[in-house]
């Protein structure tokens, strides 16, 4: 009866359920990210005016305004950096201040891109938003982005130094 019960006990060990398949998943995943990286190379000045004068720079044509350098006038300049389409939103000033005095003068931005630093500007179709592509889509490429506009001068705004802030929030598209 030993010899029964061993050998039934061994064979229920070999007889026992196998254990089922089981399936897994593993998730691959990638994010891709558009390379964009902006920064302003020059600053938007209309240099020295006499009292109640108005200026203009325009950002685009062939009678484009040189590039500002320290103490002279000239555009502004924003050198980009991407490998996707950009979109560009701005907040312009409706007139530069006079920190001391806190009076003002009217101002007007307009923008333009090139495709070199000082390039020839062609005209965005105003300052408020707009975009461009990348020429090669994947490959870091440069744009550049010029600020210009009009000042109105106002005698009544006495004399002295007035500035705006002009701000660009720019958005790599695909």
């Amino acid at each position: 009866m030993k010899k029964l019960c061993l050998t039934a006990g061994a064979l229920a060990l070999f007889a026992a359920p196998s254990l089922s398949a089981q399936v897994v998943d593993v998730t691959a995943s990638a994010r891709v990210e558009a390379s964009l990286t902006a920064a302003t190379t020059h600053q938007l000045q209309f240099g020295t005016l006499a009292m109640g004068a108005s200026s203009t720079l325009a950002s685009s044509g062939g009678s484009q305004a040189s590039l500002s350098a320290p103490g002279v006038a000239g555009l502004g300049q924003v050198h980009v950096q991407h490998n996707s389409n950009v979109n560009v939103s701005t907040t312009v000033p409706a007139v530069l201040t006079n920190s001391v005095s806190g009076q003002t003068l009217g101002f007007a931005a307009t923008c333009a891109q090139a495709s070199t630093s000082g390039g020839t500007g062609t005209d965005t179709g105003g300052c408020t938003s707009f975009g461009f592509t990348a020429a090669a889509p994947g490959t870091v490429q440069s744009t550049y982005i010029l600020v210009g506009g009009t000042v109105t001068g106002a005698s009544a705004a006495g004399v002295g130094d007035f500035s705006g802030l002009i701000q660009l929030t720019l958005t790599a598209t695909n």
